[in-house]
């Protein structure tokens, strides 16, 4: 009898979580009916929640931190805009960005995670520095302060948003369903105790090159959306706070899950859009909300909600 209250409780935990991830999905195609400036900031919010689904995933799950993000998503980026450019099809512009995201990520992997612990966080921001002063310098591929415009390019912003949030939730499912496999199971248990795993044989150093690539790749895929949807690529956009902002909307909504992730960036997405509608001290404010979090949710905001309204302890993958 009480195995099958158990299992009941369980069932109905998990349909209230699975009712609140939904609810979170209407939120992000709630702006189709509002169209104009609420659909632009919920496909940015997309957009950047596949960003910081990566990140989240590189970050909670294979417990590496990393400040290069930008990097990955600037040239993703720029990737898309000078294919397009040079006259390369879009579907061709979009494969070669997380392509071109990925062999950044082969490159500086190699070297990062030949080191550990603040040394790869130290080694991610410098490597994502030289990447947006290169970007930054060198006029003559990107424009420089004047970056790249993609004005001639036209795609309907329902069709863009719809795209996004596709992608966006095919990328959880996904990854998701990846962290239950052995893969996934071994990249927990390296984030647990890496000394002991690579003692019985297991090769942690591929392992986590081998999660930088995927997440870099999706980190790129994420940019060029970004470039298609403001028709605009910066290099400001590789700077090293576009990391640290992708880092918050982790840490707010909750590492350790990925629909954390999603509801971070949407959250920070509009909280920010709406508070500097009134004042340039948008950032105090985010701050402050930041600083709440981590002092009376220190999981996140998005375990909270689940373990509030979904009736249950939040699992780690969620």
């Amino acid at each position: 009898m009480m195995a099958e209250l158990s299992r009941e409780a369980r069932a109905g935990s998990n349909g209230r979580q699975g009712l609140l991830r939904w609810g979170l999905v209407g939120l992000l195609l709630l702006p189709l009916a509002l169209g104009g400036y609420p659909l632009y900031l919920a496909t940015e919010a997309a957009l950047l929640g596949l960003a910081a689904v990566a990140l989240s995933l590189l970050l909670g799950h294979g417990g590496v931190p990393s400040l290069g993000q930008a990097a990955f998503l600037g040239l993703g980026a720029y990737t898309v805009g000078l294919a397009l450019k040079a006259g390369l099809p879009l579907g061709l512009a979009l494969l070669l960005a997380p392509l071109a995201a990925a062999l950044l990520a082969l490159l500086t992997g190699l070297l990062v995670f030949r080191t550990h612990g603040i040394f790869i966080l130290m080694l991610t921001l410098a490597f994502g520095q030289m990447v947006y002063s290169a970007a930054h310098k060198w006029t003559g591929l990107t424009g420089g302060d004047d970056g790249l415009s993609l004005s001639g390019l036209s795609i309907h912003p329902v069709l863009l948003h719809l795209v996004a949030v596709g992608v966006l939730l095919a990328a959880v499912g996904g990854l998701r369903a990846l962290l239950q496999t052995p893969y996934g199971k071994t990249l927990e248990a390296i984030r647990q105790n890496e000394e002991k795993i690579r003692s019985l044989g297991v090769p942690t150093f591929y392992y986590k090159l081998s999660l930088y690539l995927l997440t870099a790749a999706l980190t790129g895929l994420a940019g060029s959306g970004l470039a298609l949807h403001r028709s605009f690529i910066s290099p400001h956009d590789l700077f090293w706070l576009t990391s640290a902002t992708l880092m918050v909307m982790v840490l707010l909504g909750g590492s350790r899950g990925l629909w954390g992730a999603v509801f971070g960036a949407l959250l920070y997405t509009f909280v920010q859009a709406w508070v500097s509608s009134f004042t340039d001290l948008w950032g105090l404010f985010v701050g402050s909300l930041l600083v709440l979090t981590v002092l009376f949710a220190r999981e996140g905001l998005w375990p909270l909600l689940e373990r509030r309204l979904g009736g249950g302890r939040a699992g780690a993958e969620g």
